[in-house]
């Protein structure tokens, strides 16, 4: 359940700044792209969905997994269990306040300058989500509770043990996904601020 924090939405629909940004510097010197601040404030709605998306799903999984987390310390009294159940809940508790500090902002109506200006602001604010310390953090919080919790359960119950393997497995190789997902994410806002930039300069 945790994964689906740490697992990005990649699409992004509607972007109207070419992908390739040698296309687009080639492109301005020869027909300068305007931007309306009514396409910005379409651009920064379709943006600002995506922390929107991740808050409901990514907090409803976290607060699932305290639940099941918090049952299961009761349960099971292996010392594993107990660990791990709390390094999950204490993992989950990360990411619901990890989310809770990147929330979407209103925009504010504001002149073409201002548009510009909260437009990368956002792609800025959403590249720093999908990288470095926001993203390694995630990943080392909430890895240890999980995997604790598995090998305990696969020590208390050694008939069903393959299985529990299996779901570790599956786990570990989601985080791994995962951290290759976030950094595409955060190279195209990049790439996004970059042509911004260069149409913002043109002009």
């Amino acid at each position: 359940m945790l994964e689906a924090i740490l697992l990005p939405e990649t699409a992004m629909p509607g972007d109207y700044l070419p992908d390739d940004l040698k296309t687009l510097w080639k492109e301005l010197s020869a027909n300068p792209l305007r931007i309306s601040p009514h396409q910005l404030r379409q651009e920064t709605e379709k943006l600002r969905k995506g922390p929107r998306r991740r808050s409901i799903v990514g907090g409803g999984a976290a607060w699932i997994a305290i639940a099941a987390s918090v049952v299961s310390s009761f349960a099971f009294h292996g010392t594993l269990q107990r660990i791990g159940s709390a390094l999950t809940v204490a993992g989950a508790a990360y990411l619901v306040v990890q989310l809770r500090m990147r929330p979407a902002r209103a925009m504010l109506e504001m002149g073409e300058t201002g548009c510009v200006r909260f437009y990368r602001a956002e792609l800025e604010r959403q590249r720093d989500f999908h990288r470095g310390g926001w993203l390694r953090s995630r990943v080392l919080i909430v890895l240890p509770g999980p995997v604790i919790c598995w090998v305990g359960f696969a020590q208390a119950y050694p008939n069903i043990a393959p299985f529990i393997r299996l779901e570790l497995a599956a786990f570990l190789i989601l985080l791994v996904i995962a951290v290759p997902l976030n950094l595409r994410v955060a190279r195209k806002s990049q790439g996004r601020i970059d042509a911004l930039d260069a149409v913002t300069k043109s002009n």
